[in-house]
């Protein structure tokens, strides 16, 4: 299987997700869109195609044009019904790909939260074997509404919309991929100025203290989340 990671920043990559692929022996091929790589003309030869997180915005396209190219890929990936998972900004870059409103959610959430399924992400394969709530690591100040035609999966008590799929598309606000202390130190370093605006004065030693309870929990959960993904981009 090929697998196309897209990052919109160097730092926010497929962390485990990309490792847990790879184990699979799956060949993964990387375009850095803040680095000046360029997309490919078409998904064709792809079996799964994942659009990473960033600090951008869906709408600053003027700040990063690369954003308008991934957009009209993404429309380019759907009409062709090609396995994608957007992570984050890859998620939100799915909604408004699909029509629907991405906004700023009410507050910001930067660390771990509980993140609930709804009644179709309990029943969704996907989701198969994982409790009906668990914590997430999060990083996003913008939201999404659910697209028309999408099934609802996933919420939280700040951002009601966590996750959807809608044919061949799986968008995720959180990150299951985050690959614990390293990455979430790496994320707070670049991103010091918004969690300490965020979370305060001590925003590192907190988020890197919650990561250090929530990792361990998470992880078990991430890798069976992997397995049901691995099944669905496997299925005709």
């Amino acid at each position: 299987m090929n697998v196309l990671a897209i990052k919109n920043i160097s730092v926010e990559g497929p962390g485990t997700l990309g490792v847990f692929l790879k184990q699979k022996g799956h060949k993964i091929t990387y375009v850095d869109l803040a680095k000046g790589d360029k997309l490919p003309a078409s998904p064709e030869g792809y079996s799964l195609i994942l659009f990473m997180g960033g600090p951008m915005n869906v709408y600053d396209e003027d700040k990063h044009p690369f954003l308008r190219d991934e957009l009209k890929f993404i429309e380019k990936c759907l009409m062709a019904g090609v396995k994608m998972v957007g992570l984050c900004l890859g998620a939100q870059m799915f909604a408004r790909a699909l029509g629907a409103k991405v906004k700023k959610n009410r507050k910001k959430e930067i660390g771990w939260y509980d993140l609930r399924l709804t009644d179709d992400g309990v029943n969704d394969p996907l989701f198969k074997g994982l409790p009906a709530k668990f914590s997430v690591f999060q990083w996003h100040g913008d939201t999404f509404d659910i697209p028309a035609g999408a099934k609802h999966l996933a919420c939280s008590e700040l951002c009601p919309n966590q996750a959807f799929i809608y044919r061949t598309a799986l968008g995720l606000q959180f990150h299951l991929e985050i690959d614990g202390e390293k990455d979430v130190k790496e994320w707070s370093k670049l991103y010091i100025e918004e969690l300490k605006q965020e979370r305060g004065e001590k925003g590192m030693e907190l988020i890197m203290a919650e990561t250090r309870r929530g990792k361990p929990l998470l992880q078990p959960l991430a890798q069976k989340f992997y397995d049901n993904l691995h099944a669905w981009i496997s299925a005709p």
